[in-house]
């Protein structure tokens, strides 16, 4: 929710559950396959962020996906619009579900999901270990990876994570930037808690910061 107030706890009963239904499985793996068969267009994350507000809120997180992948292989070509409604109606018409074996496919998908990619070095990061940064305050008209809740609060960079490519271009299309682990006081960030005070570390890219 891009680090919005007033969406309930982030951690409820049955939050570490990969999923709670087969169906969603399964959605994960279409849109593995949309990715790594290049069959879609678009990035998945991205294009989960047009959907209708009042949709998005209504949807469950598999739903979410379902729908990016959907708009991902229509945009592609790779299925017409009137394609899915055609199939709901035949398999409620008692048409078999269609099966297809490829190995090869499968392998892909699972290399895909598994692979590491460790980031690179950054010998010229602007910050290093010890260094107050602020967060910008900004109003991304896209995809950002910059949390909400973060922006205009000071921390403290942790460590520098290496080069990454910058996601809010494309996003995932930008050029490599550093990326810096900075602690932020939860105190500074939510307020004072009952729970006292701890420690938030965010991941965040060079251009989202700038020095305190």
């Amino acid at each position: 929710m891009g680090g919005m107030h007033g969406f309930g706890a982030v951690v409820t009963p049955g939050s570490d559950v990969v999923s709670h239904e087969e169906w969603e499985l399964r959605v994960f793996a279409l849109s593995t396959l949309v990715g790594t068969e290049r069959l879609g267009a678009g990035s998945g994350r991205a294009i989960r962020e047009e959907m209708d507000p009042a949709a998005y809120l209504r949807a469950g997180y598999y739903e979410r996906w379902l729908w990016s992948t959907e708009q991902r292989l229509l945009r592609k070509g790779t299925m017409g619009e009137r394609e899915v409604d055609g199939w709901v109606a035949r398999l409620r018409g008692g048409e078999a579900v269609p099966r297809r074996e490829d190995p090869g496919a499968a392998a892909r998908s699972v290399e895909a999901t598994t692979a590491t990619d460790p980031l690179t070095s950054a010998p010229d990061a602007r910050f290093g270990p010890g260094d107050a940064v602020r967060v910008r305050r900004m109003r991304p008209d896209g995809h950002t990876r910059c949390p909400r809740y973060a922006r205009g609060a000071t921390g403290v960079v942790e460590a520098v994570r290496g080069l990454d490519a910058f996601p809010d271009i494309g996003p995932y299309a930008g050029p490599e930037e550093p990326v810096y682990a900075v602690g932020f006081s939860s105190v500074d960030l939510f307020g004072p808690s009952p729970e006292g005070r701890w420690t938030v570390l965010l991941d965040l890219f060079d251009s989202y910061l700038e020095p305190a």
